[in-house]
């Protein structure tokens, strides 16, 4: 049994015993090598001057945590010119000095501190019976060795936030590799033009349409060619449209009145009798209406104050930042104009649903739970003789 758990743990360790303590596998183990080297100069010594234990936490056991209880050695160093005296036998490859883990254990809580995170990297480290806790793994992260990153060709700079709507830093990204080269801590030209400084490979800089970007990136990379990405060229693209629908929106209206009117006409309706029924409703449309032309007045007449940014209009009219944004970029307030409810008698769309020989108005409203007993009465004679001249 001793053998097979020889063959599991580290190089140059040896079981003495294994114990099972508070849900968890405690394994003895001590040195087989005779020696050890001198950390500071170099030289083998098998001078023994005591010894100590070391807990190290190991890979888990059939889901129940490991911990080896090494005995270590202290030697004397040979070398009567070595500044160390007396030096701790060192165990390379298994683990590092000063460690309370193994090297196995600290590259797989490595790896899932970088596919998690902090927290919950400590909670999926819990369930796998590898205790530790998220601060613990935000430090491997950060001590863990990078390889050397290329210098990037081709960039994307955009804004991430730290706090949305409050502060906002800059991020770049490698458009060949797919990975983040930096995180800058501002959004400015300032920070940009500095970082894109220090890269001078950079070819080419995909961004948005921000003056904020286009001016870094004329400072720090005045050779590289500077483009609209994918997703703000196709969002533009579908902006443009509706701010120019939006300047016209007394045209689009009328439009709509008429073709509603249009289809009235086709219908039957009586304009008058809807027009009574939605008194009410136009008339709180049109007072909704005329608070948002006030609002949209005193946005205005703070702008001429000279109160130019959105996010200080906003506290003293009582409105959210992108909702003035959207206004001023519009150049009014919104109509939200919606058209007129029923205009088009719903037993008109349930024809197919009914028996021509019925003549019953119950045994029709069946069909038509909505509908009203005096749209009923209009509707069998049509459904039953034909249209009435």
């Amino acid at each position: 049994m001793l053998e097979f758990f020889n063959s599991l743990l580290p190089e140059n360790f040896e079981v003495v015993e294994i114990a099972r303590q508070c849900g968890a596998v405690v394994i003895s183990a001590q040195s087989i090598s005779t020696s050890s080297n001198c950390p500071t100069c170099g030289q083998s010594s098998g001078r023994v001057h005591s010894h100590y234990m070391r807990q190290i936490a190991d890979l888990p056991c059939q889901d129940q945590a490991t911990e080896i209880r090494l005995r270590v050695r202290r030697f004397r160093c040979v070398d009567s010119q070595c500044v160390t005296r007396i030096f701790t036998e060192r165990f390379p490859g298994s683990v590092s000095a000063n460690a309370r883990r193994t090297n196995r254990l600290s590259t797989a809580q490595t790896a899932i501190s970088f596919t998690t995170g902090g927290e919950p990297g400590g909670r999926l480290s819990q369930k796998l019976a590898m205790p530790v806790s998220g601060d613990t793994l935000l430090r491997m992260v950060r001590s863990s060795a990078h390889e050397p990153y290329p210098a990037p060709r081709i960039v994307g700079i955009d804004d991430w936030a730290w706090r949305k709507g409050q502060r906002y830093g800059t991020i770049v990204c490698d458009l060949e590799r797919n990975r983040i080269p930096d995180l800058l801590p501002e959004r400015n030209a300032d920070v940009v033009a500095a970082w894109l400084a220090r890269h001078p490979g950079i070819e080419i800089i995909a961004r948005d349409r921000a003056g904020v970007y286009a001016e870094g990136g004329r400072r720090g990379a005045p050779d590289a060619t500077q483009i609209a990405d994918r997703w703000h060229l196709l969002a533009n693209l579908g902006e443009a449209p509706r701010l120019a629908v939006g300047r016209h929106r007394k045209a689009v209206r009328l439009a709509g009145v008429a073709a509603m009117t249009e289809i009235a006409a086709e219908g039957h309706d009586d304009p008058e009798h809807g027009s009574q029924k939605q008194t009410s409703l136009q008339s709180l449309r049109q007072q909704r209406k005329l608070q948002r032309r006030d609002l949209y007045e005193e946005v205005m007449r703070l702008r001429d104050a000279g109160i130019t940014s959105a996010r200080q209009i906003a506290p003293q009219v009582g409105m959210s930042v992108r909702t003035i944004e959207r206004w001023l970029a519009a150049g009014g307030e919104p109509e939200h104009h919606r058209p007129s409810v029923h205009t088009i008698p719903f037993w008109r769309s349930r024809i197919i649903f009914f028996d021509v020989g019925t003549k019953d108005v119950a045994t029709v409203g069946s069909f038509c739970p909505r509908s009203k007993p005096r749209d009923l009465k209009e509707a069998v004679p049509l459904f039953t003789d034909g249209p009435q001249t």
